[in-house]
């Protein structure tokens, strides 16, 4: 009984270097990954109640996960992505921002950008070349 005490203690205290590896792992890689992005950041684990890790994806704006943000910083935080995309791969599309009326500070792009707009005072497409 004695051993078998030391023994399992002894792989109670390998379970745990693990699991801090582990953690300290996963520290290291969604810092690496959301040192490229500006605005969004990325939460791919989330600790458990018992200290264990599960894998999640979910992108936040300054702590605020997506589905609760409102339009403006969703789109903002969409153009966030599409131009890090862009920029590791070196490859660039035009961008099309839907309901763009909603928001007063669009993010720069380093893609063509089309925004569509809703107006009531025009009663026919209208197009007009940005800066």
């Amino acid at each position: 009984e004695k051993r078998l005490v030391v023994e399992y203690g002894n792989l109670d205290k390998m379970a745990f270097l693990i699991d801090e590896f582990i953690k300290f792992k996963v520290e290291l890689l969604s810092e690496e990954i959301n040192n490229h992005f500006q605005f969004a950041k990325f939460k791919l684990f989330d600790v458990q109640i018992n200290g264990g890790i599960s894998e999640c994806c979910e992108v936040t704006y300054n702590g605020v996960s997506y589905s609760d943000l409102n339009n403006a910083a969703r789109i903002n935080t969409g153009l966030d992505i599409i131009n890090t995309l862009c920029k590791l791969n070196d490859k660039f599309a035009p961008v099309i921002v839907d309901n763009s009326e909603s928001v007063t500070n669009i993010m720069p792009t380093t893609s063509q950008m089309i925004c569509l707009v809703v107006s009531a005072e025009d009663k026919t497409l209208r197009i007009e070349k940005g800066v």
